[in-house]
This record gives C-alpha cells, structure tokens and sequence, in this order.
C-alpha cells in the first residue's frame, strides 16, 4: 500500500512530456504488458492465416534450418516409434521419386555429364507396404467381426488404406519434416507412399510380426470410435433384411409405428419397430415413415452382424493375440443367412431378438 502511494508520488513530480507512458509505473513493476499489445499480435495472426490460405506465405522448411541433421533425425525418427530401422532401408523408404528427379536436373544443370544419386526411391517399398497393410487389416477384420459380410470387409480395408488416412498417419508420425521430395509441403499421396514404405521398412528390419503389432498400432486404430455402418451401408436395407430373413427361415420383417409426433409440419418424426414372428428385431427413426422403415432395417442388420455401438472394443495390444487369424472369407451379403452365419461361427447370431409381444394392436401397421 505505501509502496503504491510511493509510486504514483514520484509519478506525479515527473514532467508530463517525459511521463507519457502506456503502461503504468505499477505494470512495470509486475511485469504487464501494455494493452495494445495482444489486440497487435491477434490481428497479425488473423492476416497470417488469411495470407495462408491464399498461398502467400512461403513454406516452413524445416531441413532448412541451421541445426538441421538429417541422421539424427532419422534416429530419433526409428526411437519415436520404437522401432529398430535398417539405416539404408529407411532412408529409400524416406526418398520419393521427385526428390531423386529434382536433383538429377540440379546436377545436369551445374554441369554434371552423367549425375549419380547413392538412393533409390521408395517406389517398391510403398507397393510391397501396400500390399502387407490389406492382407493383415483383412485378416484382422474378419477375425474381429466373423458376422460382417465379406462386402463391408473389404469396404473397411479400401477405408484403412485410402491416401487420405495414409496421409494423415503419415503426418501424425512426423513424415513431413523427414521425406525427402521436390514439393514443399508434401502432398497427400506422398506422404500416403512415405508411411506405406516406413511398413515395408518396419517388415525388412524387424520381421512380419513387428509388422503386423506395427499395422495394428497406427493403421487398425483409425477404427477406434468409428460407426462400421457409417463406413460401409447397405442399399435398400429392408429389401435385403427381407432376402435374409427369407433365407434364414423365420418371418419376414413386419413394421409397425411406434411413434409419431409432428405430423404436417416440417419437424415431423416417425419411430418405426420392426418385427420377425412377434420377436422385435430394431427400430428407427426419420421425418417419415418411409425414411423410418428404412432406419429400422439398417438397426436391425446392425443387430444381425454385431455392429452396433453396444459391440465389444476392438482388440488390441495383449488382447489382440487371442484372437485367430485366418484366410478364409466371411459370407457374401448375397448368400448370408442366420443358419450359415451360426455354422461358420459358432455363435447365435438371433440372440438380438427379444421377447414375444403380446399387445401387438396397439401398433398401427403401416
């Protein structure tokens, strides 16, 4: 308190062309910062990014650096992912085949008759990493949803391998900083490649079981929260529940309004049930009943290839070696039937269905 008082008394015995200040005598004991100077950096950020997204800003190169050392990034890069890397093969997996061309013409243009680059390109190794990540992820998928047909399967692993997530566990890895190519930044099928030639390399080096707990640990999470059905969707649900139904041997799906509330208006919302010989199989909603029916027939396909969200977690890590691993293919959408699903698994594929109802009429059939 008489500190203060001491403070503002010099202050005021200096001259008021010596004391235009914008930050107080008190600020300046405490350390704070005038006030403009947050409203300054938030408005140079926002022109940064607006200059951004016009392609006005060059590139942050970060082997351009002073410090920069491309070996002990290529060893911190192997420690990251505890991995032990073979060194050659690590840095082919790392060299696209634009970097190579790029200085062949910088040699060719300093003069250089017949230029020699000691690497070659990660061509091969991205197609041989391509080619372990399908094999394993559709093993791993049918092992881990037997019910699955082998259509949403094989839509699961295009998912997985697609250059969108290539590139995005590319970039979360650190590749960016790392890949030696002509464009800065790299582009989505380049990092794409990059990773898929980083698991070749994992295979080289470490073995095919490395490289399977590898796959499994960067690329088989992606589907960690991920709705199957929100991956791969059936056409005309009830259609092909109806074909199931028919070939399993039980009745026909039979759908009843549950609820509806809002009719005539733009907030309409219908709940359809659906039912197999007085067994509820699913239920949905939608703005009408044709949309609802539609809803209630995908919940119920959910059901019959235990799918939904209530289905136990993929396993991984120490739990994921319990479970078989195998070539063969699940069922065929087109020939799959609750009998042949319970032959091939050994499970009860009808345990979603619940108990008989009695007071079917209060429902309205639609």
């Amino acid at each position: 308190m008489f500190a203060s008082r001491g403070l503002r008394k010099i202050a005021s015995l200096i001259p008021p062309t010596v004391a235009r200040r914008t930050i107080s005598l008190s600020a300046c004991s405490y350390g704070i910062r005038s006030k403009w100077r947050a409203p300054l950096f938030r408005e140079l950020y926002h022109r940064h990014k607006q200059l951004e997204a016009k392609g006005k800003v060059p590139p942050n190169i970060r082997s351009e650096y002073i410090e920069w050392n491309y070996d002990s990034e290529l060893f911190a890069f192997g420690k990251r992912l505890k991995e032990d890397f073979d060194e050659s093969t690590l840095r082919q997996a790392l060299t696209d085949i634009s970097y190579i061309e790029s200085e062949t013409r910088r040699q060719v243009a300093l003069g250089v008759e017949t230029p020699a680059l000691q690497v070659s390109s990660n061509c091969d190794l991205a197609n041989a990493g391509k080619a372990l990540i399908e094999d394993y992820s559709l093993k791993y998928v049918r092992a881990t949803h037997p019910l699955l047909p082998e259509e949403g399967v094989r839509t699961i692993v295009d998912y997985l391998t697609s250059e969108k997530v290539m590139s995005e566990i590319g970039l979360g890895i650190g590749l960016k900083d790392i890949i030696l190519t002509e464009e800065q930044p790299p582009s989505v099928a380049t990092l794409a490649k990059g990773f898929q030639a980083v698991i070749s390399a994992v295979n080289i080096s470490s073995g095919i079981n490395s490289c399977q707990k590898f796959i499994q640990d960067f690329v088989l999470t992606q589907l960690v929260g991920k709705d199957i059905y929100d991956i791969w969707q059936v056409h005309e649900p009830f259609k092909t529940l109806s074909e199931i139904m028919a070939r399993s041997g039980v009745g026909l799906p039979e759908p009843r309004l549950v609820f509806q509330s809002g009719q005539k208006t733009i907030e309409a919302v219908y709940q359809v049930a659906l039912y197999s010989d007085k067994q509820f199989i699913g239920t949905g909603y939608g703005e009408s009943t044709d949309v609802a029916v539609d809803q209630a027939a995908s919940d119920a396909l959910r059901r019959l290839f235990h799918i939904t969200a209530s289905s136990d977690p993929l396993p991984f890590g120490e739990t994921s070696e319990n479970i078989t691993i195998s070539d063969k293919e699940n069922l065929s959408i087109l020939e799959w039937s609750t009998i042949k699903a319970k032959n091939c698994c050994c499970v009860n594929v009808l345990d979603f269905l619940g108990k008989p109802i009695n007071n079917l009429d209060v429902y309205i059939v639609l």
